[in-house]
């Protein structure tokens, strides 16, 4: 739905949900029956569902709907007494206070940028390093193996998606006028063509020599660094990155890519401080609505950015004003009138989870997820058709995220790893009662289990090291995890924790269910005529 083509009020009369699902690209169109997306998400609960999908993407919560149902009101209020316009910027620029506070950055003096996703905010990035920097610019992206698929569009300035935010009807893959010209790509992957880890030193290696290169043949240099991955992986190490950022001489903007939001606060701050852009989403680790991204500008780069007065044309079609701190007056003065509904309400949404899982004590946050930690590898290798994705030792000092928090595997059928696109199939089945389509010998347990709504991460391709790919599943711990389990009392949060581990149990045994059958599921997923709840769309 474009929430620009209707009157605001009006356009904020409708179903709550229908506003949800709106101000976004074709990521947030729903199955006109199930009212899921293709990353198998709802715009209102889905109480029924086990989800531990914040790899991808999580249903709204019962909570973080109630409280954009009241931001709704609050905005209908305000805006009959004064105009939209008004009204809007004044909750957006409130939403800004509020996340700078429950994320302890209000002393850094950074700015935040709203989009829909993170792809999104990736535009506004080049953007504002495009216009800092100066051309020729080279692109480069760190672990683009392990982003999104439209990250290699956005950070070239081209179109990622056929849609934007804005309702424009685009052309994916098509450069956007300011910003694909005089314009260069570079990008490094962690694996190599077998899926197997490179060495993180000669990732470095390849990322500090593409860079010198570059800046050495006249070009400034963007780079998209990475933390975390598909996978909660980082690239390149700090080390690198201090080494880069040091010896910039102003032909370098760094910009950290923490869409997953995997990373205390005290290195969010950190990365500010060195002068690196951040880009963050609420729909990830922090399970708000999907999808809502944003971008944090460090306080010397925000205050050049208070002299930009040019947005490249192409720009129109994704953002407008409202979105852009008001100490941006000319970027704000050079683009429409007007702000996107839906990106606000699931921004208000992740707030709400945030706030909430923050509430919970430091030491809980920590027990909670180093139990997930601890318990997911354990409760992976006793499945024989599951096998962990190799990953490095966790041993990173981040508080409460030094323990790993996503979990991939590949499944098993056969004796022989699934490729992608069989991952695919198991993962839409987990995520629909699938009761009627197994055997009618199977007991009623596990026909219980057949038609439970299991919500996981979506399958990520891994190199075969044949030209093909294996596809990766991922369990993650989402905020929820811990603020659902915080009661306020550890005894009984500990039994909520159990509680949740329960859930991952029954979802490992559905996905063995589903392996064992697999013969079935696919025969079921793939003829013309069987209609399953989604279609997946690419992560």
């Amino acid at each position: 739905m474009n929430l620009r083509a209707f009157d605001p009020l009006h356009a904020l009369s409708v179903p709550l949900e229908q506003l949800l699902a709106g101000g976004g690209d074709t990521r947030l169109n729903l199955d006109p029956q199930t009212q899921l997306n293709g990353y198998g998400c709802r715009p209102f609960p889905r109480l029924e569902a086990f989800t531990f999908a914040s790899s991808t993407a999580t249903s709204i919560s019962s909570r973080a709907y109630a409280a954009a149902s009241a931001a709704r009101r609050t905005l209908l209020r305000e805006a009959s007494e004064t105009n939209f316009d008004s009204a809007f910027d004044a909750q957006v620029e409130a939403l800004r206070d509020g996340i700078k506070a429950v994320l302890d950055i209000e002393d850094t003096g950074c700015e935040i940028v709203f989009s829909p996703s993170g792809t999104d905010s990736q535009l506004h990035a080049l953007y504002l390093s495009r216009a800092l920097l100066g051309t020729p610019l080279m692109s480069m992206i760190a672990a683009a193996d392990e982003t999104g698929s439209g990250a290699a569009f956005a950070t070239s300035g081209r179109h990622f998606n056929n849609a934007t935010a804005q309702g424009a009807v685009v052309s994916r893959g098509e450069p956007m006028l300011g910003l694909a010209d005089r314009l260069h790509m570079a990008s490094v992957s962690m694996r190599d063509d077998f899926g197997a880890l490179r060495p993180v030193s000669q990732v470095d290696d390849d990322i500090r020599y593409t860079v010198g290169r570059a800046v050495a043949d006249g070009k400034h240099v963007v780079l998209f660094a990475m933390d975390s991955s598909k996978f909660g992986l980082r690239s390149p190490s700090d080390e690198c990155l201090q080494k880069i950022a040091a010896s910039a001489d102003g032909k370098v903007q760094i910009v950290i890519d923490a869409c997953q939001a995997r990373l205390s606060r005290t290195r969010l701050k950190n990365y500010l401080a060195q002068g690196f852009m951040v880009l963050i989403t609420g729909s990830k680790f922090f399970t708000g609505a999907p999808f809502s991204g944003a971008l944090l500008v460090p306080r010397e780069l925000a205050a050049r950015c208070a002299s930009l007065d040019r947005v490249p044309e192409g720009l129109h079609a994704y953002t407008c004003r409202a979105d852009w701190p008001r100490s941006f007056a000319g970027v704000r003065a050079g683009l429409p009138f007007g702000g996107n509904i839906g990106s606000w309400l699931r921004w208000v949404s992740a707030l709400e989870e945030m706030r909430a899982y923050y509430e919970a004590p430091a030491s809980f946050r920590t027990l909670a997820l180093e139990q997930f930690a601890e318990t997911l590898p354990c409760l992976i290798e006793a499945e024989p058709c599951l096998k962990a994705l190799p990953l490095p030792l966790h041993l990173s000092n981040d508080e409460e995220f030094s323990a790993r928090t996503i979990f991939p595997f590949f499944l098993v059928h056969k004796g022989v790893r699934m490729s992608n696109r069989n991952a695919g199939l198991i993962y839409r089945a987990l995520n629909d009662d699938v009761s009627g389509i197994l055997p009618s010998i199977l007991p009623p347990t596990l026909r219980i289990l057949a038609a439970r709504r299991c919500h996981i991460g979506q399958p990520v391709a891994v190199a075969d090291g044949h030209g093909g790919s294996f596809g990766a599943l991922r369990i993650s711990a989402g905020a929820r995890f811990v603020s659902e389990s915080w009661s306020g009392d550890f005894v009984e949060s500990r039994e909520k924790l159990r509680a949740e581990f329960d859930q991952v149990r029954a979802i490992i045994e559905k996905i063995s269910l589903l392996v064992r059958y697999f013969d079935i599921v696919e025969s079921a997923y793939t003829q013309p005529t069987f209609a399953p709840s989604y279609q997946v769309s690419a992560a």
